[in-house]
Formats: C-alpha cells, sequence, structure tokens
C-alpha cells in the first residue's frame, strides 16, 4: 500500500471535516510551540509504539514543518504499508500558515 501527497490545505480540511486524523508528527517541543489546530501530536520516533492507538477505519494526516521536513515522509511511509489510509500534507506547518489557516499553541509573539 502507499500513501497520497496533498498539497492543498483544503483537502486537508476536508478530510478531517469528514472524520479524519490530523497527526503532527515533529517533536513535542515543535508541537508544544505550534500545531494545526485540531492535530494530535506522535512524534515520528515514538509512532511504532503508538500504532495501535489509530483508527483503522479513518483517514490519517500525517505533516510536519514544511516541504523541508522529512518526518511526515518517513510516517507515511510507515503507516501505509499497515493498513491505514495515509494522507501527508506535504507543505506542513507552513504551508498550513500560508494558507491562512488556524493554528495553535504557546507561538512566541
Amino acid at each position: 500500500m502507499s500513501y497520497v501527497e496533498l498539497w492543498d490545505a483544503r483537502e486537508v480540511l476536508e478530510i478531517v471535516s469528514n472524520g479524519g486524523l490530523l497527526v503532527d508528527v515533529r517533536s513535542r517541543a515543535s508541537y508544544d510551540k505550534e500545531h494545526i489546530k485540531g492535530a494530535i501530536n506522535i512524534p515520528l520516533d515514538e509512532l511504532d509504539s503508538h500504532v495501535n492507538e489509530l483508527p483503522r477505519d479513518k483517514p490519517i494526516v500525517v505533516y510536519c514543518g514544511s516541504v523541508d521536513c522529512i518526518l511526515s515522509y518517513f510516517a507515511a511511509r510507515k503507516l501505509a504499508p499497515l493498513g491505514f489510509k495515509v494522507y501527508r500534507y506535504t507543505p506542513g506547518l507552513k504551508g498550513w500558515k500560508e494558507a491562512g489557516l488556524p493554528t495553535e499553541g504557546l507561538k512566541v509573539k
């Protein structure tokens, strides 16, 4: 199985509004600082130990910091062969913010 790359934030919004799960695979510190509103955090290095907690009946969108970040690539490649319906939001947090969409966290002002 493979995963689908998403480049448009509107596609992510549609998947999430239809019950999909949004997963930030960056470090806890990065997530705490700022993340896409509504996302949960499972750092890539902890993904193996949390895989059984993820829903297999819902699509999962993984993301990280930006197109230059490869954490979401590795997360998608890890989850797809396990039978999850996986999407990778390639532009990540940076692309989300550039689209003017909401984030949350402890943002440094």
